[in-house]
């Protein structure tokens, strides 16, 4: 019977066949060794069972490990969420797809007897990798994981099956719950929700003159003109919500843009929206800046870019010029790491797919407006630009642009150089001071004499028409500024030195044609959000005329009375339109501006009273000081000695007498009459002596300045004017991205008075 059985048992098998049913399943080669062994190489190996092909292969298969079959399920269940995270994209563009995991049919045990098993175990380890992949793990900062995740998205995990009778299939979230889990659906649903009613987005845009600015930023007026830039009207559509995060914030600050610009007379409460313009534009940059900006990965796109320009556009009209030049220097490093200073187009890859090709900014219309914008922020703000490449204002890359485009950003690469010579502390300063100053003349001449007349901005005319004369007049202005942070230096150096004589009168003109078109632009844009870098130029210019007026030297002549009532004429009309854009928008640049122009008045009061009635022993003690009392900088105090009487200097212009005295009356500054006409601007050098050309000194305290904000050389040899730094309390405290309403100035100021200084600390010659 037992051989019976075993012969039923056999297998006819085909001539030839050796291996053994192991080497058959694993498809490899059945050999024996020498001698008569019954188990083949390879089983002898893996100490499985050698078994000849000619009997019935009846040993049951190997039952499948079902832990490490969960396991393996978790694991690529935790991959798919790391992917869906890393790139958002990739998830809306792969077909949901259903994997399966195929469980051996059950051999009896139950789940607690999985766990006495060391299944517990296993899972505890797995919750711990999961754990570690949250967003604020190390684990999960290090592999790029997001903050943003809403609360509502719990960790995917992989049902233990109930059965082991059946194969158990696991299907993964839906696209809509992997963009919930990464995040990305929630920030768009917060972009999206900021979005005002359509109807309040028409009426903002259609208002304001900000449409036309914003689609010209990136682009040519030929490439507008040739339909190669958005049309106006796209910045009032609101993208879908599925739209991509940099999309939608491009479109949100774009809208913000236009409602700064609106006019202090437009009426916000007709509108729909239920918090002030103020409020919507906090909320908007907030979570712009916390959502998007912040975000590298949102950022490496063009709209990405754009976002970071149009950020630095809203927050420099805001005041807030510090923070506008750190999106400004983002912007720049990111674009020199996608290589957009190379012209590579490659990497520049837009998110936007309802803007055609042919009307997506180019690398090298986003590369260019990137370093204008860091290299005006830098030159106010005394710090270093971020590109040294100038070929963009190159003749070749210039072609097609307009003359005032061209003029544009030829005066991007002469800023640049300006800040170049700012840091150059030796005697070659003034040769390149002479050698920016021929190319910024040479500039100028390109221009006709009818280009460089003040535009009369007309407020009947309509926008289109006002849009070109402003754009002439910012132009203009820019140059003039040049002109006056260029020679600013060399304004109060010893007159003595007649070379230095051109630098002061380029310094008053330009001052003055600052003045005239800011007067021309505020009398018809008073908003104060509206191009605010003419209101810096304004106060720059106004406090450079008056300093204009201090004599370095006793033998210098004063200068003529109409020539002095025209200049405070002038001044006070600036300031009377700096005091009025500051009540209209309750505006604290404008206010505090206002009041340091106020302030420095009383150096032409001090010498119209002066050349009116002399000068007299009984009137020494009204030669103290002047002081002047810069708002989060510190004091400037004056210092000048009694020197020969003036009294007769303006017999000529004696009409000119009671219209000088009519004029105190807009005085509001509460000074005495001070005389600091004699004063010559010198002090004693860090060694206690005098220079020989240093007769009347002069002392400049400035009681608050931060000490990291200046010059390094701070040698005292051959100062007209002495630093002396005695910080209040809590004001250097301020955070360097402090918003205008914390520091008024940002910086602008310490600027100022240090390029005024400058000089001073260069060698003579």
């Amino acid at each position: 019977m037992g051989d019976h059985a075993s012969d039923a048992r056999r297998r006819k098998v085909r001539k030839g066949t050796h291996s053994c049913w192991e080497c058959r399943r694993r498809k490899i080669r059945c050999q024996f060794g020498p001698g008569d062994d019954v188990v083949c190489l390879p089983c002898q190996a893996r100490g499985s069972t050698c078994r000849s092909q000619e009997f019935v292969d009846d040993a049951r298969p190997q039952q499948p490990d079902k832990r490490l079959a969960q396991r393996l399920g978790r694991l690529e269940d935790l991959m798919t969420k790391l992917v869906d995270r890393m790139v958002p994209d990739a998830a809306a563009k792969a077909r949901p797809r259903t994997q399966r995991v195929s469980l051996s049919p059950s051999t009896g045990r139950s789940q607690g007897e999985d766990d006495d098993n060391g299944n517990a175990g296993y899972r505890d380890r797995l919750d711990a990798l999961e754990a570690s992949m949250t967003e604020e793990s190390p684990v999960g900062l290090l592999l790029g994981l997001r903050q943003g995740a809403p609360p509502s998205a719990q960790p995917l995990s992989i049902p233990t099956p109930e059965s082991s009778s059946a194969a158990t299939y696991v299907t993964p979230r839906s696209l809509h719950d992997a963009d919930l889990s990464s995040g990305i659906d929630s920030t768009r649903r917060t972009l999206h929700a900021l979005f005002p009613a359509p109807s309040d987005i028409f009426a903002l845009t259609s208002a304001s003159a900000a449409p036309y600015f914003l689609i010209s930023l990136f682009c040519s007026f030929r490439d507008i003109i040739e339909g190669k830039a958005e049309n106006s009207d796209m910045v009032s559509v609101i993208p879908p919500v599925e739209s991509h995060p940099a999309v939608l914030a491009k479109r949100l600050l774009q809208i913000i843009i236009c409602l700064q610009q609106l006019p202090p007379g437009f009426d916000l409460q007709m509108m729909e929206m239920k918090t002030s313009g103020e409020e919507v534009m906090a909320n908007v940059i907030a979570a712009v800046s916390r959502l998007v900006t912040s975000n590298d990965e949102f950022l490496s796109t063009s709209e990405g870019l754009q976002c970071l320009v149009l950020q630095g556009y809203w927050h420099a009209n805001a005041g807030n010029l510090r923070k506008a030049w750190m999106s400004h220097r983002k912007a720049l490093s990111l674009a020199q790491l996608m290589g957009l200073d190379r012209g590579c187009a490659r990497t520049l890859k837009s998110v936007d797919p309802t803007v055609p090709d042919r009307q997506k900014p180019t690398p090298y219309g986003l590369w260019c407006r990137i370093n204008i914008c860091d290299r005006f922020s830098s030159l106010l703000l005394g710090l270093p630009v971020g590109s040294t490449d100038n070929h963009y204002a190159s003749d070749e890359a210039t072609k097609r642009d307009t003359d005032m485009e061209r003029m544009e950003k030829s005066q991007s690469v002469i800023a640049a150089r300006i800040v170049q010579r700012n840091a150059n502390k030796t005697g070659e300063a003034y040769a390149m001071t002479q050698a920016i100053n021929r190319d910024l003349k040479a500039l100028a001449a390109k221009m006709d004499d009818e280009w460089w007349q003040e535009p009369l901005l007309d407020p009947f005319e309509g926008k289109e028409h006002n849009l070109g004369l402003m754009y002439r007049l910012f132009r203009q202005v820019q140059h003039y500024d040049l002109m006056v942070l260029l020679h600013l230096p060399y304004m109060l150096r010893n007159p003595a030195e007649r070379v230095y004589n051109d630098s002061k009168a380029t310094c008053v003109d330009s001052s003055r044609a600052v003045l005239q078109r800011f007067v021309s632009f505020r009398t018809l844009y008073n908003s104060a959000w509206s191009c605010r870098h003419i209101d810096y130029s304004a106060l720059v210019s106004a406090m450079t005329l008056l300093l204009s007026y201090l004599r370095q030297d006793k033998s210098q002549p004063i200068p003529p009375c109409a020539e002095r009532a025209s200049d405070r004429k002038l001044v006070e009309v600036v300031r009377a339109r700096m005091q009025h854009i500051a009540v209209v928008n309750r505006d604290k640049l404008s206010e505090e501006s206002a009041n340091i122009v106020g302030q420095m008045m009383s150096i032409l009061n001090s010498i119209d009273q002066s050349t009116t009635n002399g000068l007299s022993e009984s009137s020494t003690e009204a030669l103290r000081c002047l002081h002047f009392d810069i708002p989060y900088f510190g004091t400037v105090d004056i210092h000048p000695t009694l020197s020969t009487a003036v009294k007769g200097a303006c017999d000529a212009n004696v009409d000119d007498q009671s219209h000088s005295s009519n004029l105190q009356d807009f005085n509001t500054v509460d000074f005495q009459q001070l005389q600091p006409a004699m004063a010559n601007l010198s002090t004693t050098t860090s060694s206690g002596l005098t220079p020989t050309f240093a007769q009347d000194p002069i002392q400049l305290d400035f009681g608050t300045v931060d000490p990291a904000l200046l010059p390094t050389d701070m040698s005292m040899a051959g100062m007209f004017m002495q630093f002396d730094f005695q910080p209040r309390d809590g004001v250097l405290e301020l955070p360097l991205t402090a918003d205008a309403n914390d520091w008024v100035f940002q910086g602008v100021d310490t600027t100022y008075w240090s390029l005024l200084n400058e000089g001073s600390l260069m060698p003579q010659g």
